[in-house]
């Protein structure tokens, strides 16, 4: 019977949790500032003959309608000036509050992530120096070795890129390179078949023959690499994976299009942000740092292109458009 009372209890406290919750506080206060300020209005306005006498007993001979309606504005300027103020003051303090929460789950994320191939090659070092091992073997556990100390590298590169990108600092030298774009994306899935074996048989590369860009190797790397990434991350197995290429005119459009998870609107609002993270990616708590995408966009940026999702709602896949003002060599 307690423990009855205690769950009803606890459910309860969970319904009834949004009345604690800051923007259903901060509303209500609203209500009431906005209710005070028509309570005074009205009482100023009905008042007026015993405020016109206060003022003649304190020298003010003359009361007119106009010195009442410039009281009442000035009254409703200065508590409009604090209402504006206050909302301020809240939207400041909420942007620091998501902040905060966002760094704390990148730090999560960045420790779940480098305590995987940290573990990873703890017991393939402890396997190589405590057994006596084929060639084959030794052969295996090495590449295994080789794969986690790449993928730490490449998570380590990723927030050095995304520190220095959010500083600005983040210039690229070769922007000038004639780029083959089939051999660029051949070795970004090479690289990543480490996340998934049988990515070739699942991957569709629609590039025309012979497509050379006039761009930066560095940036187009980071831009196809992370989104190729996510498709992986964030789709089944076996899944299909489409990576496209199109020119039309002077600018050139890439997409990468999966059938994972999918976006819905209010991750398509933030998805581009520093630390952002999907709530589906979230809640089936898949392996990331939030750092993928705001590099795209920011390296997208400095190409002075554009990027953009689209889907069809959460569960339905996604396809990611990049648009870039290069020129065919």
């Amino acid at each position: 019977m307690w423990r009855w009372i205690t769950q009803r209890w606890a459910r309860l406290l969970q319904q009834l949790s949004w009345i604690t919750h800051p923007i259903t506080i901060f509303v209500s206060l609203q209500v009431v500032w906005l209710a005070i300020t028509l309570i005074w209005v009205i009482w100023f306005v009905t008042e007026r003959a015993e405020i016109g006498a206060l003022a003649k007993r304190f020298g003010q001979e003359y009361f007119s309608t106009e010195i009442t309606v410039a009281i009442l504005v000035v009254g409703c300027i200065l508590l409009g000036v604090l209402l504006v103020g206050t909302i301020l003051l809240f939207v400041a303090g909420q942007r620091q509050s998501s902040a905060a929460r966002q760094q704390r789950t990148f730090v999560s994320s960045v420790t779940h992530e480098l305590k995987s191939p940290l573990a990873s090659l703890q017991l393939a070092f402890e396997t190589m120096m405590t057994h006596e091992l084929d060639p084959s073997t030794r052969t295996r556990i090495a590449d295994m070795i080789y794969s986690d100390i790449d993928r730490l590298r490449r998570l380590i590169d990723q927030i050095l890129v995304a520190g220095r990108l959010d500083r600005g600092i983040l210039s690229f030298d070769d922007a000038s390179s004639a780029v083959a774009m089939d051999e660029l994306i051949n070795k970004i899935v090479d690289k990543l078949s480490y996340m998934d074996p049988d990515l070739r048989a699942r991957l569709t590369i629609d590039c025309p023959p012979g497509l050379t860009l006039r761009a930066s190797k560095m940036a187009l790397s980071l831009i196809l690499n992370n989104l190729v990434e996510n498709s992986i991350k964030y789709s089944p197995r076996q899944s299909p994976i489409k990576i496209g290429f199109d020119q039309l005119g002077r600018e050139v459009f890439m997409y990468v299009q999966d059938q994972g998870i999918g976006l819905d609107k209010k991750d398509m609002k933030r998805l581009f942000k520093l630390f952002r993270r999907g709530e589906s990616a979230v809640k089936k708590a898949i392996p990331g740092t939030g750092l993928g995408l705001y590099i795209v966009k920011s390296a997208v940026r400095v190409l002075g292109g554009r990027v953009w999702a689209e889907s069809a709602g959460s569960g339905q896949g996604s396809t990611f458009y990049v648009s870039l003002p290069i020129e065919q060599k």
